[in-house]
């Protein structure tokens, strides 16, 4: 019985002690994608892209959680019509600093294309990758886990 009156007391001072600001609820949206995309700068060959699934958005405070529950993107060398679809399900957060800063912390798998840092080749990483802007616009960008080199697979 002592137990319970603690644990009671600890939970009550928790809801009085938490903070105005999460109280509000967080906003939820799903959005559905069905977007094509033209990518001749990668590969030495033209691929579209067509990424199709939804995007679950959640946004409390400065923070942001995007997912992408069964999303894939089917990838075709427009000059063989050999095509791959793989799963591009994410998740990601991203913060937005009072400076004008943004981080982007992201879990694979993840299709990274169009010079993305400007490095030419399409990759999927599935692993963890860190993407910081600062006020000033320079980025940052580090990764670990496993890629696939998309253009390799696409040239057959």
């Amino acid at each position: 019985m002592k137990r319970l009156v603690v644990v009671s007391l600890l939970a009550l001072a928790s809801l009085v002690l938490v903070p105005s600001a999460l109280s509000d609820p967080p906003t939820i949206q799903r959005t559905p994608i069905d977007a094509t995309f033209l990518d001749d700068v990668d590969c030495g060959f033209p691929v579209q892209i067509q990424v199709v699934g939804t995007d679950l958005t959640i946004t409390a405070g400065d923070r942001v959680f995007d997912a992408f529950p069964q999303s894939t993107a089917t990838l075709t060398n427009l000059d063989t019509e050999r095509s791959i679809t793989v799963s591009i399900a994410g998740p990601g957060h991203t913060t937005f600093g009072a400076d004008g800063s943004v981080t982007l912390v992201g879990t694979g798998p993840t299709l990274f294309f169009l010079l993305f840092q400007g490095n030419p080749g399409i990759t999927l990483l599935n692993g963890r990758f860190v993407l910081t802007i600062d006020s000033q616009g320079n980025q940052t960008f580090s990764s670990v886990g496993a890629t696939r080199d998309l253009c390799a697979e696409l040239a057959g």
